[in-house]
C-alpha cells in the first residue's frame, strides 16, 4: 500500500503542470489577438479580445481576466510610443517594428546605451518574451547619417552602425530573450530615410538626425 504521504507529493509536484497550460493558453490567445489586427488602438483590441473571451470566461475566469492584463499593457506600450517624438511602432501581418532616433539610446560617437533607453528596451524584450511561443526573428538594424567618424574605436560609420545594433542585441539578452533568435546588423549611412543633403549639398540637421535611428523588427 502506498504511504499517503508520497501519494500527496506527486500531486503537488505536478501543480505546475496546470499553472504551465494556463500560461500557454493565454499567450497563444493573445497572439491570435495580436496578429488579427494590423494597426493597434483600443477600439481593435476590444473587438478581437471579445471573441477570445467568450471563449475563456467559459472555462476559466481567471484564463480571461489575465488576458486583459497583458492586452492592456501592450496597449500601454503602443501609446508611450505614440507619445514619444523619439520612438514609434509600426505593425504589419509580418510582425512589428520598433524605430528609435540614436539620440534618444546613445552619446554621439558612442556606442553604449544611455541609462534614459533602459526603459523603452525594457518594453521591447517584454513583447519578445510574450511572443516567444512562436517562432520569431529580432534583427537590430543600426543606421547613421552621412557625417564621417573616424576614431580609434570606430575608423568609419559602419563600425559605429555595428556597435550600437550589437549593443542593444546584448541589452535584450540580458532582459531574457532567447540569442538564437537575434541578429545584428550595421548598415551605416546606406538606407536614409531622408535626403542627408539638400540641393545645394549643405547638410540637413533634421534629416540627418532622422537618419541617425535604431530599428528593432520582431518578424515571423
Amino acid at each position: 500500500m502506498s504511504d499517503p504521504s508520497e501519494i500527496g507529493s506527486d500531486a503537488v509536484s505536478e501543480d505546475w503542470l496546470v499553472t504551465y497550460a494556463d500560461a500557454i493558453t493565454i499567450l497563444m490567445a493573445f497572439f491570435v489577438m495580436m496578429f488579427s489586427i494590423s494597426e493597434p488602438s483600443p477600439e481593435k483590441f476590444d473587438e478581437v479580445a471579445g471573441g477570445i473571451l467568450e471563449e475563456l470566461e467559459g472555462k476559466n475566469a481567471a484564463k480571461a481576466e489575465a488576458l486583459l492584463v497583458i492586452a492592456a499593457e501592450m496597449q500601454e506600450t503602443v501609446d508611450n510610443f505614440e507619445e514619444n517624438d523619439s520612438a514609434s511602432m509600426d505593425s504589419s501581418d509580418k510582425g512589428m517594428t520598433f524605430n528609435f532616433k540614436s539620440n534618444s539610446m546613445f552619446k554621439g560617437g558612442s556606442a553604449v546605451v544611455v541609462p534614459e533607453a533602459e526603459a523603452s528596451l525594457d518594453h521591447v524584450a517584454q513583447m519578445v518574451s510574450l511572443m516567444g511561443i512562436t517562432n520569431y526573428s529580432v534583427e537590430v538594424e543600426g543606421h547613421t547619417d552621412d557625417v564621417p567618424i573616424k576614431t580609434k574605436q570606430f575608423p568609419s560609420n559602419w563600425e559605429l552602425s555595428a556597435a550600437r545594433a550589437a549593443a542593444v542585441v546584448r541589452w535584450l539578452i540580458s532582459r531574457g530573450v532567447d540569442p538564437e533568435r537575434l541578429r545584428a546588423v550595421g548598415y551605416g549611412d546606406t538606407k536614409p530615410l531622408s535626403p542627408n543633403l539638400n540641393d545645394e549639398g549643405e547638410g540637413i540637421k533634421e534629416n540627418r538626425e532622422e537618419n541617425r535611428r535604431i530599428v528593432i523588427k520582431i518578424e515571423r
